[in-house]
């Protein structure tokens, strides 16, 4: 069976964009199954990407090929990244998107770019779309570009949140269409004690196990279904109440965890 494609960028769905890389891979890879993972990704926002693209790639088959651009440097000298990580193949352009793959044994390429008749504005459809059509196709990654050292690769230093002297310094990596609000705290580390955190602002936020356990118009924090914290308000857009979106940061303190 030919491998499927899972698409992930910034295009949004009122353009033609994301309906032109489809056509570039149906007449390319006609029998490629091609899986629509999220084109809503915030304008640019490479570090909202590489979080999404981590929470996903589990779900999906092993043999999966993963697209994503989210790619503000397109046209430019950045180079095309190809990385394997077990049976997954990832194409994503050298910028800091594939950073979650870094210490989990992958192995890496520069890919070949085959730009003479190459939109200099979209390289998703001239680029990137051929290049995964040929994976999908059964192309070795090693026939697309020359292998390199991780130590090559652009790198976003994204750094996960850690509880320290009662206090929480976090980064939203994601607003999803509900307007909750996911975390750079991955569940694990967050503390067991502490059941009422308090923001920058002020505002009063509890911790909860579900949507349903908040009084309407109250603000939580809940172990959410992509392996991180989210902030959340039962009935509305925690997002829109807090004014947070993706890259924003922000300070938690727990008074019962404070010296």
């Amino acid at each position: 069976m030919i491998a499927p494609i899972v698409l992930l960028t910034d295009f949004g769905l009122a353009d033609p964009y994301v309906g032109q890389m489809k056509g570039a891979l149906l007449r390319l890879a006609p029998a490629a199954p091609v899986v629509d993972l999220c084109h809503e990704v915030r304008q640019h926002c490479i570090l909202q990407a590489g979080f999404l693209l981590e929470a996903s790639r589990p779900h999906f088959p092993d043999d999966s090929i993963f697209l994503a651009v989210v790619d503000p440097g397109v046209g430019s000298g950045r180079s095309i990244l190809l990385a394997r990580q077990g049976r997954q193949l990832f194409l994503a352009p050298d910028n800091g998107l594939l950073s979650f793959l870094h210490g989990q044994d992958a192995s890496w390429w520069s890919a070949d770019m085959d730009t003479a008749t190459a939109s200099r504005t979209f390289h998703g459809r001239d680029v990137f779309a051929p290049l995964v059509a040929r994976l999908a196709l059964g192309a070795d990654p090693s026939s697309l570009g020359r292998s390199i050292d991780p130590a090559e690769v652009v790198r976003l230093e994204q750094a996960w949140a850690e509880a320290g002297d009662g206090c929480l310094d976090c980064a939203v990596l994601h607003v999803d269409r509900f307007g909750n609000c996911l975390l750079n705290l991955r569940i694990e580390a967050m503390p067991a004690r502490g059941r009422t955190w308090m923001l920058d602002d002020g505002r009063t936020v509890s911790r909860v196990t579900t949507y349903a356990d908040l009084a309407p118009g109250q603000v939580g924090l809940l172990a959410g279904s992509q392996g991180v914290m989210e902030l959340a308000v039962n009935g509305g857009s925690c997002s829109d109440l807090l004014g947070l979106f993706p890259g924003r940061t922000f300070r938690m303190t727990c008074p019962e965890q404070l010296p």
